[in-house]
């Protein structure tokens, strides 16, 4: 009778442990994200991407395999002009659908992958083209997608991995003379300046340039107007000569992509005919340009706007070579 009182006892502290062993497992299991959308669920840093993502209707593309997701938090959304969950809900749903689509990336791409370089291009969900880059400078290392930092890498998930990143990265425009031109209000002279040059405004407006993607830093009409005659107004421009204004518009302008966070202090060589260069300097982490002709150097009021051939950057000053 004792011996079989004492394989009942035996029996019954290894069904106890075994039950401790399974509801551990369990436990841990439910402790970790099953995939990019229960992740994006559970952090309550990305209350207006889940916002976004349901507004959109794209829950279940958030459970397709395989899925590389650069994630915005909450205050890269503010920064884009979404204040709250309600200014979400207040967009398009097509102009959300193409922002989170273009934050989606088919296939796994880690932080330390090896193929990453500077401005390495990848393919969204959405269609366009995003460059990432890892950044090795002194103390300062790093990935980037279109100048915006993660902040946060390789979240690791059943069906993919999601980087956190500090801005809102917007589809890219068609080219960069449709991007001005879609913005009168702000662009209006810079895009009367471009239109009187003919070699500018074929640059600017290919969509697949033998001489590759460009760089353009673009005073808007409040920096016109502050630079005074002849660029203060439509007619001024108008009146203009073809020399003046060539010299000065590419000045503006360089080869390749430069993103605000690969602009270094030193010299910039432009596409002015007579290569003249611009002057980086930076200042409280952010870059600062000098014309040769201006007394101070103009600031970046809006960074990294990505089109099909190229970048733009607004800048507060008329850039004089």
């Amino acid at each position: 009778m004792r011996s079989t009182l004492r394989v009942w006892s035996s029996v019954l502290s290894l069904l106890m442990v075994l039950g401790c062993l399974i509801g551990c497992d369990k436990s841990t299991e439910e402790a970790t994200p099953k995939s990019v959308s229960e992740l994006i669920g559970q952090d309550a840093s990305f209350s207006l991407l889940r916002a976004a993502v349901q507004r959109a209707n794209l829950s279940d593309a958030l459970k397709a395999t395989n899925l590389t997701v650069f994630a915005p938090n909450d205050d890269a959304f503010k920064a884009a002009g979404f204040a709250d969950i309600a200014a979400v809900n207040n967009a398009p749903v097509a102009q959300l659908e193409r922002i989170v689509k273009y934050h989606l990336f088919n296939g796994i791409v880690k932080s330390d992958a090896p193929q990453l370089a500077t401005n390495t291009p990848v393919q969204s969900v959405e269609g366009g083209t995003a460059y990432i880059s890892r950044i090795s400078s002194g103390s300062a290392t790093g990935v980037t997608i279109n100048g915006a930092r993660v902040v946060k890498a390789d979240q690791e998930v059943a069906n993919g991995i999601v980087h956190t990143i500090d801005r809102v990265l917007l589809p890219p425009a068609t080219n960069i003379l449709s991007a001005l031109q879609a913005d009168p209000a702000n662009f209006s002279l810079v895009v009367a300046a471009i239109n009187r040059v003919p070699q500018l405004t074929a640059l600017l407006s290919a969509t697949n340039s033998p001489n590759g993607p460009v760089t353009i830093f673009v005073p808007d009409n409040a920096a016109f107007t502050a630079a005074g005659s002849p660029y203060t107004s439509l007619a001024a421009i108008n009146g203009a000569t073809l020399t003046a204004l060539t010299s000065l518009l590419s000045y503006h302008a360089t080869n390749g992509l430069l993103f605000s966070d690969q602009l270094t202090a030193g010299q910039l060589s432009t596409l002015n005919p007579a290569s003249a260069r611009l002057t980086i300097a930076i200042t409280n982490n952010a870059p600062t340009l000098k014309g040769n002709q201006n007394t101070s150097p103009a600031t970046v009021k809006r960074a990294d706007i990505i089109t099909n051939n190229g970048l733009i950057h607004v800048v507060s000053q008329v850039l004089r070579p």
